[in-house]
């Protein structure tokens, strides 16, 4: 009888740690984490990120919802209600305003919150528990103005046209401050002869850019904060017969890279929607599990970010990133 009950005793011993490898091993890969992703609107770069992060979050046992504020607060801040209620580990948000982080923050409580797309003011990040998943958007702004600078050498003054993404994003803020930071620290007389904000759109930025050309004004590069802007600055230079322009955009998407296959388009800058999509489901999962991001790739020293890093991209090394 005592072999028995100590046989049974091993049994129910062994049983329990095998539980409880398999509990924490699930936990680490995302296993019972329920992410709850709230997406101020879709666009060609936020689609592929999106679905990055759905795959990752497969790959890794993780449950995530998915839900499009369409560029509401209203319809977010509820979003961010019903993920508490409805007992999710935590959030992923792409804020459709980032002046309502706060508020986000407070509806959320207890529950963190990995931000992405667009990203807070620093004040409004604390680390493990609401974080920032992304890229440094400047630096996409200085490659902007370093491939301007290494290829306009022999100027002494430069006409630049610049058509940016909407107020108050970060990165539209981010990429159009360091592109004229970078600029003007160069000692060239730096001319701005046009800025608009096409909000990302290829018609919109045709548009604005054919008003921009009917005026006659000269400029030596067009800078846009994305690709598709860049696009549409290209419309509107083959449609007034403008010749050779000298056209920048971000992202490296597979248009912005077939135009400089194309030669229409000078140079991009790869943003990896793929890896801040997987970067962020990998921050979520560990927050949501009540663990660490810490020794994450691309943590920033004060715990606050996770980086993804920006890539030239010209005619030299398009095909790497078609």
């Amino acid at each position: 009888m005592k072999k028995i009950t100590g046989l049974l005793l091993a049994m129910v011993m062994m049983f329990s740690l095998w539980g409880c490898a398999g509990s924490g091993g699930n936990t680490a890969g995302g296993g019972n984490v329920k992410i709850y992703l709230s997406l101020s609107s879709s666009d060609t770069f936020r689609t592929v990120l999106v679905n990055r992060a759905k795959e990752t979050a497969e790959e890794l046992g993780a449950v995530l919802e998915v839900h499009e504020a369409e560029e509401s607060i209203e319809v977010q801040v509820a979003q961010i209600k019903n993920a508490v209620e409805e007992g999710f580990d935590v959030i992923m948000c792409s804020p459709v305003d980032t002046d309502t982080t706060l508020e986000l923050e407070a509806i959320a409580g207890d529950v963190p919150i990995v931000f992405f797309n667009s990203c807070p003011d620093d004040s409004c990040l604390e680390p493990d528990k609401y974080m920032y998943v992304g890229s440094d958007e400047g630096v996409a702004g200085q490659y902007q103005a370093e491939y301007i600078l290494e290829n306009m050498s022999g100027k002494e003054e430069i006409n630049v046209a610049i058509l940016t993404g909407p107020p108050g994003h970060s990165a539209t803020e981010g990429r159009t401050g360091q592109l004229k930071n970078t600029l003007n620290d160069s000692g060239k007389k730096i001319n701005y002869v046009f800025q608009d904000q096409a909000d990302w759109d290829q018609g919109r930025a045709e548009e604005y850019f054919n008003i921009f050309l009917s005026t006659g004004r000269a400029f030596d590069v067009a800078v846009c904060n994305n690709d598709a802007m860049a696009l549409g600055v290209i419309d509107a230079c083959k449609k007034n017969g403008v010749t050779e322009p000298v056209i920048l955009g971000i992202d490296a998407t597979a248009d912005g890279c077939a135009a400089i296959i194309a030669g229409d388009m000078a140079f991009t800058v790869y943003q990896s929607a793929t890896g801040q999509g997987e970067a962020a489901v990998k921050a979520a999962i560990a927050l949501g599990a009540g663990g660490s991001v810490k020794g994450q790739e691309g943590l920033s020293e004060d715990g606050k970010y996770v980086w993804v890093p920006f890539e030239k991209v010209d005619s030299s090394n398009v095909e790497k990133y078609q």
